[in-house]
């Protein structure tokens, strides 16, 4: 408001007192503004609260409980026991370290250690990191048929036949030959994950499974399974005595070692640092590099473990 349009309205008026007024019409003004920021914010972050809202319900969906009742569901049908123990241990999203990787984004999103039941159950999530020009798969799902023989197979493959000179790709569009079954102008990236350490010792000794497939999300969702044999009471004597048996099995001694010094760190821990191991590789037709060129990263995360004791064997 102008000095003149003060004087006319009130009569002429000091200075102080319009610079007064001036003040408190801005302000005003300025909160008006403010208050129309601070509704921006709100709606900002309500926005983002349902976009991590409906992320975390389309984990839950995609994770371990989805996974035993619908992908794999023996545990359910036969040994309901299990699954029970799987899922009243069940760890969401565990304390971790996540690698700085250039191809791939991945992350451990649930875990259970159900020693009643002697299973230790991993479950990880990846993607491609730049999806606009790479696509993440399964590397298990790179000639899952087995029918690929490379430079050994028929020159030519009649229909009936099941070898194959090409790479094929198992997708939940289909299965076929690779670039077909990628899209054009993206790299095919494969992840393969590797057996968990816990406090920097290897579960190579006791029995292991692996499941991977793209989930609805389109990330390849990886599911580990470990037992825990080595903890039961008895696991080093029945090492010791199968190589007794069996003096050419050298590989006993490392298992009996591993198992000794696994038992003297978890009896009685209340958590680990378990350590899962991966590789990323670039698709190519060089079968050599194929199997061997790629590039290994782990990933590392804090596993509770409820007070760990010696189980008497099954």
């Amino acid at each position: 408001m102008r000095n003149e349009e003060l004087d006319r309205a009130l009569g002429e008026t000091p200075p102080s007192f319009v610079h007064r007024m001036d003040q408190t019409l801005r302000g005003l003004k300025e909160e008006k503004e403010m208050k129309r920021v601070a509704f921006c914010t709100v709606v900002l972050v309500t926005l983002i609260t349902l976009l991590l809202c409906t992320t975390a319900i389309a984990l839950v969906s995609q994770g371990l409980e989805w996974y035993y009742n619908n992908r794999f569901t023996a545990y359910q049908e036969n040994e309901p026991e299990k699954y029970d123990a799987i899922m009243g241990h069940l760890q969401t999203e565990p304390p971790q370290t996540t690698p700085d990787d250039p191809d791939i984004q991945i992350a451990v999103t649930e875990a259970s250690w159900a020693q009643e039941q002697n299973v230790l159950v991993i479950s990880l999530l990846a993607t491609a990191r730049y999806p606009e020009q790479a696509e993440l798969h399964p590397m298990w799902n790179l000639d899952a048929d087995g029918a690929y023989v490379g430079d050994s197979a028929p020159a030519e493959v009649t229909e009936d036949s099941e070898d194959r000179s090409e790479h094929w790709l198992w997708t939940p569009e289909g299965f076929g030959p690779v670039d077909e079954m990628v899209a054009p102008g993206k790299q095919l990236l494969l992840l393969d994950c590797g057996t968990p350490s816990l406090d920097g010792l290897s579960l190579d000794l006791v029995g292991a499974s692996m499941d991977a497939y793209i989930n609805e999300d389109g990330a390849v969702h990886t599911v580990l399974e470990v037992s825990l044999d080595f903890l039961q009471d008895d696991y080093i004597e029945r090492q010791r005595h199968l190589l007794e048996e069996n003096p050419e099995f050298t590989f006993l001694l490392q298992n009996i070692e591993t198992a000794q010094e696994l038992q003297q760190r978890l009896k009685g821990a209340s958590s680990v640092t378990c350590t899962i191991p991966y590789t990323v590789t670039h698709y190519t037709e060089d079968d050599t590099l194929l199997y061997t060129g790629g590039r290994t990263g782990e990933i590392r995360f804090t596993l509770n473990l409820d007070g760990v004791t010696l189980s008497p064997s099954a």
